[in-house]
């Protein structure tokens, strides 16, 4: 019985989405990236697994698209798991270890991997399996659009290992360390969540083990890297609960099976694997972040970059007074997508992912990564007034331990808080290519964020070449857990960090300020001569 209510209740709540949105998938995204389609503002009908498949699966609303697209994607991955290279050798772990089976029994269940329980997938597998041949597929570098063994940004990258391998394969030196790699981390996956931690953690987690390998075997020149399985984790638990066993009767109609196949169990594999693949591959995540150290110091450059042309303060401050750089504690906000940063609890990070996945930029190479960057320069904004007044050591804890409880006091400033981030990097993105309109939108930010902050350009002895610069604010600072400076110590404070102070600001504006601005437009004009020079 309560089978039954839930697949009625996930059948109403699609069939009321598709029908709020007239069955358009950009009216959807557009209500997700403006934090009106959300499990706070639509609890009778959001669903994040429609969200997610429709965006990176069926690219469509339509239910009668579903089939054949959901089709499509599962018969790629239900082949590379039959594929006798990728047998994987649970019978080399530890015997104690809970993943350990026999070599027996790891080729038994690999050739007799059973994922369809309902009226469709059965005739669908059927039919599919004895029409194409499986160990016919190359193994190519995964970029699942149209084809997920083909990718339109570059020509398909073979393995090293034979296309057809001969039977029985043999499992090699590689392939065994790739799997302990991915088991230990994968036992410290989330020690936090409960989900992990519950009496079918070792069935989840076994479920991450097998697409992680798959992938990692799938994409050879990037291979496994620590950090991907805590994203496949986030998508696993949410697509998990609310996906379901399709029961075996005539009674539902064959809309409704529709509807139901898209949260198919006996799939959940299948769709993880696809979703994970384009997500961190077709958006440029792996190539960005994680394929080469090279590209990774390129792109904090970048980031660098915008944060000059956005808040010269805080580029000033951190890289230039405090010597503080970015790759110190930048790495896993691009790695992770800020999922340790947002909070313990999953929920924050994956409100944000909502929007991700809606946003165009998912669909273009590069477009996340540097949302992304926007996303973090509007965070270390609302930190801003903590981070000119700290210490190269207090900085940096803030930066690594970013204060975001301060913002998630109930649901509804969750809410606001992801969807105040998305819209402000998505505006930024959007003037990504005029310093200006960043530098202007940079403002805006400020005025925001930090009513009570004040910049006024200070000289002293040799400070006068140098062009220091001072804050000054109405409030005290009390958003950070870091004991900062009060007002009754912002003297003391102002010699012990550089001449950049906190204290009270008069009404009365400084007598000496318009002798001051020939002085501040000349720092201006240095920065952005620099930020030029380094974009070359």
């Amino acid at each position: 019985m309560a089978t039954m209510l839930k697949e009625n209740n996930i059948i109403s709540k699609a069939l009321l989405t598709i029908d709020q949105y007239k069955g358009n998938l950009n009216n959807l995204k557009s209500s997700v990236l403006d934090n009106e389609y959300t499990p706070l503002n639509c609890p009778k009908y959001f669903s994040r697994t429609l969200i997610w498949k429709c965006c990176l699966i069926t690219d469509s609303l339509s239910i009668h698209n579903w089939y054949t697209k959901l089709h499509d994607s599962r018969i790629i991955y239900h082949q590379l798991t039959k594929r006798n290279d990728m047998i994987i050798p649970w019978w080399v772990l530890d015997p104690e270890s809970p993943f350990f089976q026999s070599k027996e029994l790891s080729i038994h269940n690999k050739s007799n991997i059973k994922r369809t329980n309902s009226r469709t997938s059965r005739s669908t597998t059927t039919t599919t399996t004895n029409s194409v041949s499986i160990n016919k597929i190359p193994l190519t570098r995964v970029s699942n659009i149209d084809d997920p063994l083909r990718s339109p940004n570059r020509s398909p990258v073979r393995s090293t290992r034979s296309p057809t391998p001969s039977l029985p394969y043999q499992i090699t030196e590689e392939d065994i360390e790739l799997l302990q790699i991915i088991v230990l981390d994968i036992e410290r996956l989330f020690p936090g969540e409960q989900f992990y931690q519950s009496t079918n953690s070792i069935t989840h987690k076994r479920h991450l083990i097998e697409i992680l390998y798959v992938w990692s075997r799938c994409n050879p020149q990037v291979g496994y890297k620590q950090g991907i399985h805590e994203i496949l984790g986030l998508f696993y638990k949410n697509l998990y609960q609310e996906s379901i066993e399709i029961p075996r009767t005539n009674t539902i109609s064959s809309d409704d099976v529709k509807i139901l196949n898209l949260y198919d169990i006996n799939y959940l594999n299948h769709d993880l694997f696809t979703i994970f693949n384009k997500f961190i591959l077709t958006s440029g995540i792996i190539s960005k972040f994680y394929e080469s150290e090279e590209v990774l110091w390129k792109t904090i450059e970048t980031f660098n970059v915008y944060l000059m042309k956005v808040d010269q303060l805080i580029h000033y401050n951190l890289l230039n007074k405090l010597k503080l750089e970015s790759q110190l504690w930048i790495i896993r906000y691009f790695r992770l997508i800020l999922l340790r940063e947002l909070g313990n609890d999953l929920e924050t990070t994956t409100l944000l992912w909502d929007k991700l996945i809606a946003s165009p930029q998912i669909h273009s190479y590069g477009g996340i990564p540097e949302l992304l960057m926007f996303m973090i320069i509007q965070l270390l904004i609302q930190l801003k007034t903590n981070l000119i007044t700290c210490d190269f050591s207090e900085s940096l804890s803030l930066l690594l331990h970013y204060p975001i409880q301060s913002h998630l006091h109930n649901q509804l400033t969750r809410h606001e808080f992801i969807g105040n981030l998305i819209k402000d990097s998505l505006k930024l993105y959007e003037r990504k290519a005029n310093d200006l309109k960043l530098y202007e939108y940079g403002l805006k930010l400020n005025n925001i964020y930090n009513p009570n902050l004040r910049i006024t350009m200070s000289y002293s002895g040799s400070a006068r070449n140098s062009g220091e610069i001072s804050a000054t604010s109405s409030a005290p600072v009390s958003r950070s857990p870091t004991p900062l400076a009060s007002n009754n110590t912002s003297n003391n404070s102002h010699n012990s960090h550089n001449n950049t102070s906190s204290s009270i600001n008069h009404k009365h504006p400084d007598p000496k300020a318009e002798q001051l601005k020939f002085e501040k437009l000349r720092l201006e004009m240095r920065l952005k001569k620099k930020a030029q020079s380094m974009l070359r």
